[in-house]
């Protein structure tokens, strides 16, 4: 397969890792930027790749820019460790090099488990720009939910990339913790106050958009736990942003 890099983020990924080098052993060349793990995630990591880096800090855009700039070949397929490729797409991606593409840039869309289960929602349906030539790109400098923009026009490919995000009630909880936690001093500085409306509906609302007007009921009790999880995480978001309130009078 022609020029790819494999590009990823790894923190403590001890007990995923191996399987997501596995999965992506076909690249010409993976590059594995660490995180200060205190596991064994650079140990593991070291049977795939030599090109492991570390790099301190917890803005995630501004680590997904370091470790794009440690690629050397001319596409980049960028990657978080619980996102493996299907082999449908790895196989469209290796017909598409083999042809006169005109494109650098492609968007890819995302089939999302929870708890091992494929969901069906509708809100977790979407496509991110995941695969492009390495200057076609650049990365929001945000400490999560980092954006891939390009001012060239995209390409769409079909293949999956399959994203583990989820992959226990309490790993999943955990996660929208820390995503509360950095969003809220966020909200705050951009002058966003908590009230009883926001601590109360909005986290309801969320588990209604999400299990009836999102679809999620499609997935049964998966359906169902996921939405819970996400109401949780407006919850959590508002009353940590009421604990800066209290910091800040």
């Amino acid at each position: 397969m022609s020029e790819i890099s494999v590009v990823t983020i790894a923190k403590n990924e001890g007990k995923y890792i191996d399987n997501f080098l596995r999965n992506v052993q076909w690249a010409d060349e993976i590059i594995v930027v660490d995180n200060g793990s205190k596991d064994n995630t650079k140990e593991l990591a070291r049977h795939y790749t030599s090109k492991i880096y570390t790099y301190f800090g917890k803005n995630l855009g501004l680590l997904k820019q370091y470790a794009i700039s440690k690629a050397t070949k001319k596409w980049i397929l960028l990657l978080d460790v619980d996102e493996h490729v299907s082999i449908e797409l790895r196989k469209e991606i290796k017909l598409l090099l083999s042809t006169k593409n005109k494109k650098g840039v492609f968007m890819i869309p995302y089939r999302n488990y929870f708890l091992g289960h494929g969901m069906k929602a509708s809100y977790l349906k979407y496509s991110k720009t995941r695969f492009f030539k390495k200057d076609f790109v650049f990365v929001t400098s945000v400490p999560i939910h980092e954006e891939v923009y390009s001012k060239f026009k995209k390409g769409y490919l079909k293949g999956n990339i399959l994203h583990y995000s989820f992959r226990s009630v309490g790993q999943t909880l955990r996660k929208f913790t820390y995503y509360a936690s950095v969003e809220a001093p966020l909200l705050f500085r951009k002058g966003e106050r908590t009230n009883l409306k926001k601590l109360t509906l909005y986290p309801l609302h969320m588990f209604w958009s999400l299990f009836i007007k999102e679809k999620g009921y499609r997935d049964g009790i998966w359906g169902f736990g996921l939405a819970m999880c996400f109401m949780y995480y407006e919850f959590a978001k508002y009353i940590m942003l009421l604990k800066e309130q209290l910091k800040n009078p």
